[in-house]
């Protein structure tokens, strides 16, 4: 795989991760948006194609209770659990 295409992948999982744990959360990309201080379309576009940038990375895994390691590599800690159903907040 050249670097063009893992560039590609890792984008593209990376959004994939947001727009997973926002939805678990149970909030609305707009609620997101609102959250992190961004337009909702500037938001949306980190779900779809562009990956959230480094300034908001922290702000959004305490919004979403995770880690920056699985936010930015997608595997969990030894021992860590998904947030429960209970824990959800709502904006």
């Amino acid at each position: 795989m050249n670097d063009q295409n893992r560039e590609l992948l890792f984008n593209n999982q990376f959004c994939e991760r947001v727009q997973t744990l926002r939805k678990e959360r149970g909030w609305t990309a707009e609620q997101m948006a609102t959250a992190l201080g961004v337009p909702p379309d500037r938001y949306r576009k980190y779900e779809k194609r562009s990956p959230l940038p480094a300034y908001l990375m922290e702000q959004f895994c305490l919004v979403v209770d995770c880690d920056m390691e699985y936010l930015v590599t997608g595997k969990r800690k030894a021992g860590a659990s998904r947030p429960s159903e209970a824990g959800k907040r709502r904006a």
